[in-house]
């Protein structure tokens, strides 16, 4: 991954040599310059924070992100580029409950829809409520370091391996990680709880088991007690002679890259989604739960967040940490890619 001061000098670069909307248009390229400055002056207060403000200054970089890629994005026409409100609220902030049981409520209208029109993404549903306890698993850099009491689906690693036959049919091997050990322990008993599982996950339809017992389950040691690696198959369109690497290429496209070319997710659909969540959402709905905890229920998030007394410190220290170089790298792949739309 680039370092943070890479990211910086790139997305301070597309400033003046964006192509698209925000370069041919006066009043985009004026909101989306000065959103990315606005995005920059709240990363570098969120370093400089702890973590009793560091979420709040974090979710306002990435709202102000969020108007840039509005800005360059083709998608956007006529004012559909200009964001108001945040299009996303929260309910349950009692967080004596735990900060698993907060939950963030997305509406129809408003910021958050917004950028997921501008990214080419599906929003997610409105006024359909999901608690941080469902989206925590949905960070990938979040899973090193679990909120205690999480238990939604995760984003899952996807390693691409070789091609294999099956008769006259052709399939990519791919490795998930992780996968609940919960669902390792259902399949047990019952043979159609891994289908239950995946079933949640859009982009893998049509996958099958191995390719010398269909039937059978693969499983993979990781020597975590609470993940599994499973090991699939996607059908392939390839016929041979195939190219060594095309396997592994057409295998990336049932895929959702995160911050990089080879960086590749297996994301789930949330509630009545047609399509994977994008992790740009996932971040912004976190986020935003936490930095209302922090604005409005401060004496709640004091307790959340004391390291020597509360579960859930560790893992809310680690997201904030991992946000301030995630956020920005996130937005500049993202405004690189609508820019071109």
């Amino acid at each position: 991954m680039p370092s943070k001061r890479e990211v910086w000098r790139e997305l301070r670069g597309l400033r003046t040599g964006l192509a698209g909307p925000a370069r041919a248009t006066a009043e985009r390229r004026a909101v989306f310059v000065a959103a990315l400055e606005q995005a920059q002056q709240f990363t570098e207060a969120a370093e400089a924070a702890g973590p009793a403000t560091r979420p709040v200054q974090i979710f306002y970089a990435l709202s102000q992100f969020g108007r840039a890629i509005a800005a360059a994005s083709g998608l956007l026409g006529q004012d559909g580029w200009r964001l108001n409100g945040h299009g996303i609220g929260t309910r349950n902030l009692d967080a004596s409950s735990g900060l698993v049981s907060v939950e963030v409520l997305p509406t129809a209208r408003g910021s958050f829809p917004a950028v997921a029109r501008a990214l080419g993404a599906e929003p997610l549903k409105p006024q359909n409520p999901l608690t941080l306890g469902e989206l925590w698993p949905l960070i990938p850099e979040a899973q090193t370091v679990p909120l205690h009491g999480a238990s939604g689906l995760p984003a899952m690693h996807f390693a691409p391996g070789g091609l294999i036959h099956r008769g006259a049919e052709m399939w990519c091997r791919l490795s998930l990680y992780p996968v609940p050990r919960e669902v390792r322990v259902r399949s047990e008993v019952n043979s159609k709880a891994v289908d239950a599982f995946l079933a949640n996950y859009p982009l893998l339809k049509g996958w099958s088991h191995t390719s010398d017992a269909p039937h059978r389950v693969l499983w993979h040691d990781r020597g975590n007690g609470s993940a599994e690696e499973l090991e699939i198959f996607l059908p392939s369109a390839l016929t041979i002679p195939v190219d060594a690497d095309a396997g592994r290429l057409e295998a990336f496209k049932r895929s959702t890259l995160y911050r990089g070319p080879s960086d590749a997710y297996a994301f789930p659909a949330l509630g009545s989604m047609a399509g994977p969540v994008h992790p740009l959402l996932a971040w912004w709905a976190v986020l935003f739960g936490l930095s209302i905890l922090a604005r409005y229920e401060p004496a709640s998030w004091a307790e959340i967040i004391d390291i020597d007394s509360s579960s859930a410190a560790n893992a809310v220290e680690h997201l904030l940490d991992q946000a301030i170089a995630v956020v920005p790298h996130m937005a500049l792949m993202a405004i690189k890619d609508v820019a071109g739309r």
